[in-house]
């Protein structure tokens, strides 16, 4: 569980000196902004499957607030008898001097840092499963890993297993179109008047509103509702369509962490879909 002062020293720094992306090293790859309305940017992203991470964070229910490439973690390591030593530093080393093969000082650029709701804060690598077996990419998430350890902070590898397998990304993306679109403020509050908590599929709440109504526009003001939060989805589970199952906002919930990027566990609220 996060203390007082650590998650002070989260929340309290200026924006301008909590991400080192400007220190990153350029990696092969496209450079990719992703619209994140919790922190009022977007988040900036290197390569199409960090983006796709950003994706989820930032169409999650349950998240505050996200960091991109939050903290530089500096760390020494040593090859022992007993497998790798790893020391955590609390400070850059002052002169970096030559080292044998077999010891180093060196650091981390985690990708995210992200605090839900309920005060929880996960740190997350998101890496392609095919580097994970990689000596060197190994030492850094063990770097990463011992880190959130010691803060009391969850941490998470996310690779293309679990961000591109399912439907969430696709359907997450899809919304991101609606949020900003322009609408006509009494048709959103009578499409959210037409949802009970039991819900409605896509299809029939499309087809509840005034007929003389193009189906594209309905739509469309459909999408900005489940696109801000009014009204709500599961969209882990399948693709949005006529028979998605749509609930007023805030009855369905979920994070990714207990759910997406985790064996087990679901933190779906509001009756089963």
């Amino acid at each position: 569980m996060m203390t007082g002062h650590d998650k002070q020293q989260f929340t309290s720094v200026p924006e301008s000196t909590l991400s080192t992306f400007k220190l990153r090293r350029r990696t092969p790859g496209s450079f990719v902004l992703v619209a994140c309305p919790q922190i009022g940017r977007s988040l900036r992203c290197q390569g199409q499957l960090e983006a796709a991470a950003a994706v989820v964070l930032a169409g999650c229910p349950e998240v505050k607030t996200v960091q991109e490439q939050p903290l530089k973690i500096w760390y020494s390591w040593q090859e022992t008898s007993d497998g790798l030593d790893i020391q955590i530093l609390r400070h850059p080393p002052q002169k970096p001097s030559p080292s044998p093969a077999s010891t180093g000082i060196s650091y981390v650029l985690p990708d995210f840092l992200v605090e839900l709701c309920d005060g929880s804060i996960h740190l997350v690598e998101v890496k392609p499963s095919h580097r994970t077996v990689r000596p060197l990419v190994q030492r850094k998430l063990a770097v990463s890993r011992k880190h959130a350890a010691d803060q009391g902070w969850g941490f998470h590898i996310a690779t293309e297993n679990e961000l591109l397998a399912g439907p969430l990304v696709r359907n997450l993306r899809l919304l991101t179109r609606y949020r900003s679109v322009q609408t006509d403020a009494q048709i959103l509050t009578s499409l959210e008047s037409r949802v009970c908590y039991e819900g409605a599929t896509l299809a029939d709440l499309s087809d509840s509103h005034d007929v003389r109504m193009a189906a594209a526009a309905v739509r469309l003001h459909i999408f900005h509702l489940l696109a801000v939060g009014r009204l709500s989805f599961d969209p882990r589970a399948h693709p949005l369509d006529d028979d998605t199952m749509i609930f007023p906002g805030g009855v369905i919930t979920w994070n990714p962490f207990d759910s997406v990027w985790a064996p087990n566990g679901c933190s779906t609220g509001g009756p089963s879909v």
